[in-house]
């Protein structure tokens, strides 16, 4: 097992943190879509452009979530995971260079490829570290904690933005990247560790072949996969953390620090959702829990459809905490049921299998949403197709609930 061989001398809580701080960088990037409205300004981009280069460059780095899980079996996990964050770093310099709709499609184009190992890798590497009754709530504590760099990264990038701009913000925020990628490298194995993983990894190709039938032929993670490209246009965090600050910008009409407060406020729901529901979850059963939050998160998505100008900012602080709580939980529920459905390097599969169909879905409802921005100069049919997705998913998870094991 490549466990053995690179992190065999770390003890779990160790290994958690390290590669949670390397989940913290890759949202701290996420949060960085406080600046889209800045952005799209200044390049003069319309809504159809901006969710043209927003979808083509989710597609491809989606996609390139499988090709870190095969390459895992020949790569040693941490290195992979490392040089995404490299990458990540990368991509947010050469952003703050862009000048016109190429150079910000190219530049968003290798920030998710960075992104891309990141679950795959990072769960794949805690899963040799917990067992099965305690790998929920390790999962659940990496990504609720790593949605802390959802609230620090606009907290800290709208007071940035706003008084050295844009550009200077995505500089100095491409330095914390590049750190926490050269740490994952060193703490979790370095690249001594590569050749030594690469012997024990047992990673052939009929070995690949045998898990990726295994993958197909087993339905219940087939419903997972279906669940996930209808969530990818619902209250998925890529979907939220895109056009909730466009909505509070262009629809509501609120200044920089308006916005920047009350999306900091519903990125705080993020970070509490999947800590509690990853914990409660454990005793009640995932799928049981992932379709409350589901039913819950449609239901949030719809009343958006009814807020105007006057809305009472307490209010819509409260509403989007909810939405949040409930909507950035999700994603660590499934993951969770996956991992415990599957084992070894099918589990790499399984995730980069989920996140890749979560990428190339999002990828295509975000230029959808885009389209309907530009057609209807309103977010109401947005949040109304947002909402249906949502229910939709919260309905096929009720077959499994029976199965749930």
């Amino acid at each position: 097992m490549e466990g053995r061989n690179l992190r065999a001398d770390k003890s779990p809580i160790k290994v958690l943190l390290v590669t949670t701080i390397s989940h913290v960088m890759q949202h701290i990037y996420v949060g960085s879509s406080v600046l889209l409205p800045l952005i799209v300004a200044d390049l003069k981009l319309n809504y159809t452009e901006f969710g043209l280069a927003m979808a083509v460059s989710s597609l491809i780095g989606g996609l390139s979530q499988i090709f870190f899980s095969v390459a895992s079996r020949k790569i040693a996990r941490h290195i992979l995971l490392g040089l995404g964050n490299i990458l990540l770093s990368l991509g947010t310099f050469l952003t703050g260079l862009s000048q016109k709709l190429i150079h910000f499609l190219s530049a968003r184009l290798i920030s998710n490829i960075g992104v891309a190992p990141q679950h795959p890798m990072g769960t794949a590497i805690l899963s040799e570290k917990f067992d099965d009754e305690s790998i929920g709530k390790a999962v659940g504590f990496h990504y609720g904690l790593a949605y802390i760099g959802n609230i620090a990264g606009p907290a800290i990038m709208t007071l940035l933005a706003a008084t050295l701009g844009w550009r200077p913000t995505l500089f100095i925020f491409s330095v914390p990247a590049l750190a926490a990628g050269l740490i994952v490298i060193w703490y979790l194995g370095g690249f001594s560790q590569c050749k030594a993983d690469l012997k024990a990894s047992g990673g052939d190709a009929a070995s690949l072949k045998s898990d990726a039938v295994a993958l197909i032929k087993n339905r219940s993670i087939a419903v997972i996969l279906a669940v996930q490209s209808l969530m990818s246009g619902g209250t998925d965090i890529g979907i939220l953390t895109t056009y909730i600050p466009l909505f509070l910008a262009d629809s509501l009409g609120m200044d920089i620090y308006a916005r920047g407060v009350l999306y900091t406020i519903g990125l705080l729901g993020g970070v509490v959702g999947p800590i509690l529901l990853g914990s409660y979850a454990g005793k009640a059963g995932y799928v049981r829990t992932s379709v409350f939050s589901a039913f819950s998160a449609s239901i949030l998505a719809y009343l958006l459809a009814s807020y105007g100008a006057e809305v009472n900012s307490y209010l819509l602080a409260f509403h989007l905490f909810i939405l949040m709580f409930t909507g950035f939980s999700l994603t660590t529920l499934l993951q969770s049921q996956l991992v415990r459905a599957t084992q070894g390097y099918n589990r790499d599969l399984a995730v980069g299998a989920f996140f890749t169909a979560g990428f190339i879905f999002n990828s295509l409802w975000t230029g959808i949403i885009g389209y309907l921005l530009d057609s209807f100069s309103s977010f109401k049919p947005v949040f109304l197709l947002m909402g249906t997705l949502e229910m939709a998913a919260s309905i096929v998870l009720i077959s499994q609930i029976g199965g749930e094991r």
